[in-house]
Order: structure tokens, then C-alpha cells, then sequence
């Protein structure tokens, strides 16, 4: 999947938002991309957004999109507001990233 269509992708996941631009999105798409490679490569500092397998690619969207709609209150412990109710204790993503399977390599 290009960036064009990780772009496409997130915005339809969260349902067309005016306030999901293209750079908006690009940026959500790069926060995602640095959690799972943190969870990719737990040992290798040197890798990058390119190294991050195709087969993740609708993980990254699907976190990108998490991550924008959860976007002004990140930090929530407790809101209620017609009706509505929510509360965040912490917000790690682990059901999203606890999908992924870390590399590493034995000696050298």
C-alpha cells in the first residue's frame, strides 16, 4: 500500500473528517509508523518507516486513525457530556499493537 492510499484509508476511517488533510493525516501516519517500529524492531534504532512490512499497513492506518479522533484529549480521565461518557486511565494502543511480532536476530 503507497502513502496515497494510507492516506485514503484514514480518512475513510474516520469518516471523512474536514480536519483530516492530507498533512494532517501524513503526520498521523508517522507517529503510528514510530510506535510500531518500536514494537518491530525493540533493539534496532536504525530502521525506519520503510522497513515496516506491507502486511502492517492497515494496522498503521487503523492506529493513525485511532490516534487522530483521539486527538485534544489524549490524556482524558474522565469526560461526561450528553450522555456520553469517558475516561482513560492510560492509552497505550496495546489491542492494536500487541498484533504485531517483534523482529530480532540471535548474535551479530
Amino acid at each position: 500500500m503507497n502513502k496515497t492510499e494510507k492516506i485514503a484509508m484514514v480518512k475513510a476511517l474516520v469518516l471523512n473528517d474536514p480536519a483530516a488533510t492530507d498533512p494532517v493525516v501524513t503526520v498521523y501516519l508517522s507517529i503510528a509508523a514510530n510506535k510500531m517500529l518500536e514494537r518491530l524492531y525493540p533493539y534496532d534504532t536504525d530502521k525506519g518507516e520503510s522497513d515496516i512490512p506491507d502486511r502492517y499497513a492497515t494496522l498503521q492506518c487503523e492506529l493513525s486513525a485511532r490516534l487522530f479522533l483521539r486527538r485534544g484529549s489524549e490524556g482524558e480521565t474522565s469526560h461526561e457530556e450528553n450522555g456520553v461518557n469517558r475516561a482513560y486511565a492510560t492509552v497505550d494502543d496495546e489491542d492494536i499493537l500487541c498484533r504485531i511480532t517483534p523482529f530480532a536476530k540471535v548474535g551479530g
